[in-house]
């Protein structure tokens, strides 16, 4: 009767290896499945949303609104133009011509990618 030894350092024969275990479907399941899978699931959805309402609540107590509201004016009416602002005018002086917009001189185009 040859044994060899296992994990812990016990002896173990080879009667014991060779054993034939019968065990129904049922038995050999790890974990049933079912009612208790699904109170875990809807016990932890509830909690995160808890979790994310309390989140919520803190960040909209801390806020500073007053700090990010922008009043807005009403302009004032089309006819009335401040005296301190002139017009610019773009156009040539006679005779000449109108200088062109710059352009890019890269000619290879210019990705996104970084390469």
């Amino acid at each position: 009767m040859a044994g060899h030894a296992d994990e812990r350092g016990n002896k173990v024969s080879t009667e014991d290896t060779n054993r034939t275990v019968k065990v129904s479907a049922v038995e050999a399941w790890q974990g049933l499945l079912g009612r208790p899978v699904l109170m875990v699931l809807i016990g932890s959805l509830v909690l995160a949303l808890i979790a994310l309402a309390g989140a919520e609540m803190f960040g909209e107590s801390t806020g500073n609104d007053a700090a990010t509201q922008v009043q807005e004016t009403t302009p004032a009416a089309k006819d009335a133009a401040p005296a301190d602002q002139g017009t610019v005018n773009n156009t040539p002086a006679t005779g000449k011509q109108m200088q062109p917009a710059p352009t890019d001189k890269d000619p290879t185009p210019q990705t996104g990618s970084g390469g």
